[in-house]
């Protein structure tokens, strides 16, 4: 009788075992089933925010875009006139004078006074000796300068006309092709013996210009023409253009290429 009863309870657990094997194994199959399912959900929850997400970063890009790139205060030639760039490939007429005003002695754009003017007045007031030492240079004026300077360079360095030529025009351009002829480019002092880059003044103006519509105008990149990098002369290209161009890196040249593309 002991014996029968052993039976019985081994049967018993093995019935058990059998049907919690059967139940962990449905259980697996279960969850084999619903494991693909869940990340599928996963996913496509995923991809629906990323694109929530990517829509209102592309709208408020293109929004910034439309307010950025439109400045009311000018109207559409004074726009054009703004982003003017000037070169060899690009002149201005030899009779081409802009409207202009003047700024503490300086002859300047008149598009230009009112932001120039403030833009001095705080820099003094934050202690520094920021000083306009160049506006608007005439055509013949222009022409005068540059002859000089590959005059001087001949001489200084005993080399013919092409060669003094192709230095100075990195630095000086021909008349014709000089943006202060335009008005809207000028050039600032400390009055100091240093290089502008070193000054408290120069690093005031990378970081405040923009918020007066000034950007340095031609940075340590390609810049038309070749000219190379210049510390202390600023375009003015009102206030909108010069928070887009600093939002995008961008210098004068690559922003008006920009939106020729658009």
């Amino acid at each position: 009788m002991r014996r029968k009863s052993t039976m019985k309870v081994t049967r018993g657990r093995l019935e058990e075992d059998r049907r919690r094997s059967e139940d962990t194994f449905e259980y697996q199959r279960v969850m084999l089933f619903m494991l693909p399912l869940i990340m599928i959900v996963v996913l496509v929850i995923g991809v629906y925010f990323g694109y929530l997400s990517y829509r209102d970063n592309f709208v408020d890009t293109k929004e910034f875009e439309q307010s950025s790139l439109a400045d009311p205060q000018f109207t559409e030639d004074e726009n054009s006139e703004l982003l003017r760039v000037v070169s060899s490939a690009t002149p201005v007429d030899n009779d081409y004078v802009p409207q202009l005003s003047t700024v503490n002695g300086v002859e300047v754009n008149s598009l230009m006074k009112s932001d120039l003017e403030a833009m001095l007045i705080d820099a003094n007031s934050a202690g520094l000796d920021l000083t306009l030492i160049s506006g608007y240079i005439s055509y013949e004026e222009q022409k005068d300068k540059y002859n000089d300077a590959v005059a001087n360079h001949k001489k200084k360095n005993k080399s013919s006309t092409v060669k003094a030529e192709a230095a100075v025009k990195k630095t000086i351009p021909n008349a014709g092709e000089s943006e202060q002829q335009t008005g809207l480019l000028v050039k600032f002092s400390d009055g100091s013996d240093k290089k502008f880059y070193e000054t408290a003044e120069f690093r005031w103006l990378q970081k405040n210009s923009v918020d007066y519509g000034f950007v340095l105008r031609y940075p340590e990149k390609e810049n038309t023409g070749g000219l190379s990098y210049s510390s202390d002369l600023y375009r003015y290209v009102g206030k909108e253009y010069a928070l887009s161009m600093r939002t995008y890196n961008m210098n004068l040249d690559e922003f008006v290429q920009y939106l020729n593309c658009q």
